[in-house]
């Protein structure tokens, strides 16, 4: 079994453009938000620290203050210094105060900027120097807390250690080393400016612009897709959609293309309906009007031919082509009708009326038609008016349809009923009752309905509705909404 050939996309539609390119599409846009991520991220880290670096650099390094201070002596980092101090403290452990006064001369010749002092478990000033430091000869509990919170990240820079070792206080005491600041190398602490992260900051302001670039992209996508679903949903006046603005040639793009293709292709089978339309009503106008010449001279012909002697069968036929031509004319007055009605030009005088006194006068008219079919008419109307806003022309012809159709189509009934129906809350409905077969039911006289479609379109543009029921023949209800009718 041979495959059907899959039709290539121009055969599918010759009007669009072709497939974008990889740099058009959504997909390149995509691949290369990732691969600028992969990029940047190996370059941002490194450069995080360098910035943060730089920052500090500016923030917290003055050049004149260097240049000024290049001839000081240099003792290296805090960090250096406080564990020789913590060593010195616990190699002192049992010695003598004449060992822990020579022990602070040594360390002050290496550090003679320093100031250098040891107090004893009584909390006295044993040793201070320089001996005009202003150093207190007793120190209380209060005092040393107090010195402790002041000499915290502070200048002079400031370490404490207990002789002897360890973080409780002992027997013999504590000794304490002081150092301006500038003789020392820069250690940030935790409380410093300088020890900020700056890089961070950067790190964070690149973060933030891929962020931003990912959401403009997926936003741009998330609008152009709104915009094709406003196009779908809503239509213009003619009740079809209308063309949408097409962005950038990738898929969206093509999509809007589409769905401006599709708009024009259904704006164009709209204009050539209307344009059927048109011929078909002109169409229906003119050959009424064409036919109606040669029935009233058929008419005209047939009068004359009652004149003449007939036979019995002469007679018959000659009324049953009378029939025919009032049938084919009230056909084309239907044609006339429905094409004036359905094109709007039909034209129509809404009234306050009251609707009993014009059935009564339409079925005074029918009358002898009934009598003569050898129908039961049975008239039930009430004597209070029942007023509706209609078209006295327009319903006349409604009844006269309507009471043509029982002579038609329910003669075998031999009934017909005129009557009124009070239905849920407060709504009046004329009903018209038969005992006919129904209209679902075979009927020589059957056409193609273009009676009750007039009569639909008549009702409707009076804001009335027609119900019919058949059971045990057919009721016809009119009012101006649908109502319960009962059995």
């Amino acid at each position: 079994m041979r495959k059907r050939p899959v039709p290539s996309y121009k055969q599918v539609s010759p009007g669009f453009r072709k497939a974008p390119r990889f740099r058009n599409s959504l997909l390149s846009r995509f691949v290369l938000i990732v691969v600028i991520a992969m990029v940047l991220l190996p370059i941002v880290l490194p450069l995080t620290f360098l910035v943060s670096l730089a920052i500090s650099s500016l923030l917290f390094h003055s050049p004149a203050k260097e240049l000024v201070e290049t001839d000081l002596p240099n003792y290296g980092s805090g960090i250096a210094i406080e564990r020789m101090w913590h060593q010195e403290a616990l190699a002192l452990q049992g010695k003598s105060s004449a060992d822990k006064d020579q022990v602070l001369q040594r360390v002050h010749e290496k550090y003679p900027e320093a100031t250098l002092f040891w107090v004893d478990s009584d909390g006295r000033t044993q040793l201070k120097l320089p001996q005009a430091s202003e150093v207190p000869e007793y120190w209380s509990t209060e005092k040393v807390v107090a010195y402790m919170k002041q000499a915290l990240d502070s200048d002079p820079f400031t370490t404490v250690a207990i002789i002897g070792g360890g973080e409780q206080p002992t027997d013999e005491g504590f000794m304490v080393l002081e150092l301006p600041r500038k003789y020392m190398n820069h250690t940030p602490s935790s409380n410093n400016n300088e020890s900020r992260f700056y890089g961070m900051y950067f790190f964070m302001v690149i973060f933030g612009l891929f962020l931003l670039l990912a959401y403009w992209f997926f936003r741009d996508i998330q609008k152009r897709l709104r915009l094709l679903e406003f196009g779908m949903t809503v239509t213009g006046k003619d009740g079809l959609p209308a063309r949408i603005i097409e962005g950038r040639p990738d898929e969206i793009g093509r999509l809007e293309q589409a769905f401006n293709h599709m708009v024009d292709a259904l704006h164009d089978s709209r204009r050539k309906e209307q344009e059927e339309e048109a011929l078909r009503k002109n169409l229906i106008s003119n050959l009424s009007h064409d036919l109606r010449t040669p029935l009233t001279v058929l008419g005209g012909q047939l009068y004359s031919f009652r004149k003449e002697p007939l036979s019995p069968a002469g007679k018959e036929t000659l009324e049953l082509m009378e029939g025919k031509i009032n049938d084919l004319g009230g056909l084309i007055d239907h044609l006339l009708s429905y094409n004036l009605l359905t094109s709007g030009r039909y034209s129509m005088k809404l009234e306050e009326l009251d609707v009993l006194r014009i059935v009564r006068m339409s079925a005074a008219a029918w009358y002898p038609l009934w009598e003569k079919a050898g129908m039961e008419i049975h008239i039930e109307l009430p004597e209070e008016p029942l007023i509706w806003r209609i078209d006295e022309q327009g319903f006349r012809r409604v009844l006269d349809n309507l009471f043509q159709n029982t002579i038609r189509h329910a003669r075998s009934g031999g009934y017909i009923g005129i009557s009124v129906l009070h239905g849920e809350a407060g709504k009046t409905a004329l009903v018209i009752t038969d005992h006919g077969p129904g209209m679902s039911a075979e009927s020589p006289a059957k056409g193609a309905g273009l009676g009750l479609q007039v009569v639909d379109l008549l009702l409707r543009e009076m804001g009335l509705v027609r119900q019919a029921v058949y059971e045990n023949g057919t009721r016809v209800v009119i009012s101006h909404d649908i109502i319960n009718m009962g059995r």
